[in-house]
């Protein structure tokens, strides 16, 4: 789904966690699989992932896990309850509205995009294989300042080198859509642009704050094609 260098230099960036994937059905399934090993039960375990959101932060949800059955004795139990949290993911939509969509508008269209998203990188790269993203290019940092990780990659004559994670190349607009305004902090001026999207009826702490003025807040994802189709 990576078009080449020499076609459109523009890239998108694209979160993962509430952006693309539905992280509350994520996380209901992997405590669901959680309780049937008897680790922890399901309500201690959605506690404790609510209490850190509401800090502002995020939560080491499968470390969590993986330690308690470590402790117990039982790390072999680990590699099974991966596999089984995949196999029943993908049986299973776990993108939000609009996602599928977008996806699929990159592919037509061969533009270059990656998933740029925050978290513990055991717990990320286990949702986003149960989510299906094995195939595409992601960058998983440990910190939010993804803007400032952006604004990195920017030359002197204001064109982006994009990381080898994300195929290399060079960029001269980047788009990026993200859920958090944290996410936007020091990201570049236009012309690159950004899409917060934000449904204000379910807005988490995490998620709020201010943005810069080149970057538009939506209420969901679906409403992100219109913009880059008319852009």
């Amino acid at each position: 789904m990576i078009a080449s260098a020499n076609n459109d230099r523009e890239f998108y960036i694209v979160d993962f966690d509430r952006t693309l994937a539905d992280t509350d059905k994520l996380n209901d399934v992997f405590f669901a699989i959680v309780e049937q090993y008897a680790i922890i039960s399901r309500q201690e375990l959605k506690k404790a992932d609510e209490d850190v959101k509401r800090q502002g932060d995020s939560f080491d949800t499968a470390g969590y896990v993986r330690d308690k059955l470590r402790d117990s004795g039982r790390s072999h139990d680990w590699q099974r309850l991966e596999k089984q949290y995949i196999h029943e993911s993908h049986s299973l939509n776990m993108l939000l509205p609009g996602a599928a969509e977008l996806l699929a508008y990159f592919a037509s269209h061969d533009l270059r995009y990656g998933i740029l998203t925050y978290g513990n990188p055991l717990w990320q790269r286990l949702k986003l294989a149960a989510a299906g993203f094995n195939h595409v290019p992601r960058i998983i940092m440990t910190n939010k300042e993804k803007g400032r990780l952006v604004r990195s990659w920017q030359q002197p004559d204001k064109t982006f080198v994009l990381p080898s994670e994300f195929g290399g190349g060079v960029a001269d607009v980047i788009t990026m859509i993200d859920d958090k305004a944290v996410s936007f902090g020091d990201f570049p001026y236009a012309p690159s642009r950004g899409y917060w999207v934000l449904d204000s009826a379910h807005e988490l702490p995490s998620q709020q704050g201010s943005v810069p003025s080149n970057v538009i807040r939506l209420t969901a994802l679906t409403e992100v094609m219109d913009f880059i189709q008319t852009s």
